[in-house]
C-alpha cells in the first residue's frame, strides 16, 4: 500500500508542479480537467443513493463556465452566468420531467462545490503576482495535511468530529493550522526574496485562514462520503483514491487565497 501511494505521488507531483511552472492554458486546461473527473466522481458518489443527479447539465454547465474563463476572465460575470445558465437547465429539466427538486439540488450542488471552487485557481494566477500566489493553495494545504497528521499521531487524544471522521483528533487540527501557516510563511520569505515583496503579516494571516479552510475541505469531502457510504471518491491515483479525496483542501485553499487577495487589493 505505502509503494503504491509513494509511487502516484512520484507521479502526480510533478506533474501538478510542472503544470503550475508552465501555466497559462496548460494550468487552465489542468483545472479544467480536475473539475471535470470531480464532478463525475462527485455525480457516481450518490449513484448508490436515492438521490440521483442529472449529470448531462452538471458536464455541459461546467464546460461553457471555463469556455467563459478561458475567453474573457471576470469572476463575478463569470459565476452569475454560471448560476443562471445551471438553475435555467435545471428547472427546464423539472418542468419537462417533473424532476424531483432535491436532486436538482445535488446536482447544482456540485457545480458550484467543485467547478467553480476549482476555477478560484485560474482566478488567482490571472490576478496580481499570479504565478507566484498559486502555490500557496497547494502548499498550505499539503503542510496543513502533513502537520495534521504527525501532530495528531503523536500527541491526538480529543476528537475533533467523530460523527464525520473519527481518527481526525483537536490537536491535529492545531498542528495542521501550525504547518499550514509555517509553509505561508516560509514561501513568503522567498517570494519576497525573488522580488514579490509583500508583508509576512498578510502570509501569516493567508496561512492561518488556509490551516482553518484546509480542513473543513477534508471535512466536508468526509461528510459525502459518509453520506454515501463509499470509502474513496475513486482510484485515478492508486493509493490516495480519487480527485476529490486528494484535492478536497485545494477546493476550499484556492478561494481562500483568491478572496483575501483581492479584499487586501480593495481595502489596501
Amino acid at each position: 500500500m505505502l509503494k503504491t501511494r509513494v509511487i502516484s505521488a512520484a507521479i502526480g507531483l510533478p506533474l501538478i508542479i510542472g503544470t503550475l511552472i508552465i501555466g497559462g492554458r496548460v494550468l487552465y486546461l489542468f483545472v479544467f480537467l480536475l473539475a471535470m473527473i470531480g464532478l463525475f466522481e462527485y455525480y457516481k458518489a450518490f449513484s448508490g443513493t436515492n438521490y440521483k443527479p442529472t449529470t448531462w447539465i452538471g458536464y455541459l454547465a461546467t464546460a461553457i463556465y471555463y469556455f467563459l474563463i478561458s475567453v474573457n476572465y471576470n469572476t463575478f460575470i463569470t459565476l452569475s452566468l454560471l448560476i443562471f445558465i445551471t438553475l435555467l437547465l435545471m428547472f427546464l429539466n423539472i418542468i419537462r420531467n417533473g424532476y424531483n427538486i432535491l436532486n436538482a439540488a445535488v446536482t447544482i450542488l456540485g457545480i458550484i462545490y467543485i467547478s467553480y471552487l476549482f476555477s478560484n485557481l485560474i482566478f488567482i494566477y490571472n490576478g496580481i503576482n499570479g504565478k507566484i500566489l498559486i502555490w500557496l493553495p497547494f502548499l498550505t494545504a499539503w503542510l496543513s495535511d502533513t502537520g495534521a497528521y504527525f501532530v495528531g499521531s503523536i500527541f491526538g487524544k480529543n476528537k475533533l468530529c467523530p460523527s464525520i471522521s473519527p481518527k481526525k483528533t483537536i490537536e491535529g487540527a492545531i498542528g495542521g493550522v501550525l504547518g499550514s501557516v509555517i509553509s505561508c510563511l516560509l514561501a513568503g520569505l522567498i517570494f519576497n526574496n525573488m522580488g514579490y515583496s509583500m508583508s509576512l503579516v498578510h502570509y501569516l494571516f493567508m496561512g492561518l485562514l488556509c490551516g482553518i479552510t484546509s480542513q473543513l475541505g477534508d471535512l466536508s469531502a468526509s461528510s459525502i462520503k459518509r453520506f454515501c457510504n463509499i470509502k474513496d471518491f475513486g482510484n485515478i491515483m492508486p493509493g490516495h483514491g480519487g480527485i476529490l479525496d486528494r484535492f478536497d483542501s485545494i477546493l476550499f485553499t484556492a478561494p481562500t487565497i483568491y478572496t483575501y487577495v483581492t479584499l487586501m487589493k480593495e481595502l489596501l
